[in-house]
């Protein structure tokens, strides 16, 4: 090997060691693509195929992986109301993948409703309580300004407590009309609450909606809601 290309191989690596650090690993090793073994199993997690929170039976719809840096950081359930769901279905009867998923009004129809709906964050990888709730409060900011989005993270660091979510923590954040619920347990009667207006529809089209966090979640949720539909 010549000398040229001995001085060359450090430098690119230096250089290598840069982009990591600047734009992350995320660009330079692609995320992996959604694994969802069987309904209710996520990259290996599993989900109850039903929660009951603020008085409410919802069922499994689907879900997927939030990635960050290209790991993963928690597996994601999206749960819903039966009489949601059969309303819904019933009105997107026979649409496609494809058709569902460029549907604005799918997503816009399950985060509006007022009926209740559960988000489960069920936690790969252990990671910083105020991380979680920066990362939540950020994606809200677009759709709730900064304010409110704000009042959000505080409300949810206090849920979490503590400094670290470990590995296999749960957090649940359930809506009913425009009051909101957050546990560790997804009991009500220990969860936290929050009134807020466009809260709700809010914190669901964070993952359903244009851009969202999880890209893998929200094309879960439609492989999960065409299998109900298509039944």
């Amino acid at each position: 090997m010549g000398s040229s290309a001995k001085l060359l191989l450090p430098t690119l690596a230096v250089v290598i060691a840069i982009l990591a650090v600047v734009i992350g690993p995320k660009y330079l090793s692609p995320e992996p693509p959604n694994s969802i073994i069987s309904n209710q199993v996520i990259d290996g997690i599993s989900f109850p195929s039903s929660v009951k929170i603020a008085g409410s039976a919802q069922k499994f719809i689907g879900g997927g992986t939030r990635f960050k840096w290209g790991f993963k950081v928690y597996a994601l359930g999206i749960y819903g109301e039966d009489k949601t769901i059969k309303s819904m279905t019933k009105k997107y009867a026979g649409a496609s993948m494809e058709g569902l998923m460029k549907s604005d009004t799918l997503f816009t129809d399950f985060s509006e409703s007022k009926s209740a709906k559960t988000l489960l964050l069920r936690f790969h990888r252990e990671v910083g309580s105020s991380d979680v709730a920066d990362a939540l409060g950020e994606a809200l900011k677009p759709r709730l300004g900064e304010k409110e989005s704000e009042s959000f993270q505080t409300f949810i660091l206090d849920v979490v407590g503590g400094e670290r979510v470990q590995k296999g923590s749960d957090i649940f954040i359930t809506c009913k009309g425009e009051k909101l619920w957050a546990s560790t347990t997804g009991g009500s009667d220990n969860a936290s609450s929050i009134t807020m207006k466009g809260l709700c529809p809010a914190i669901f089209m964070v993952y359903l909606g244009e851009n969202p966090v999880s890209p893998h979640a929200k094309e879960g949720f439609v492989k999960g809601f065409e299998t109900m539909t298509n039944k």
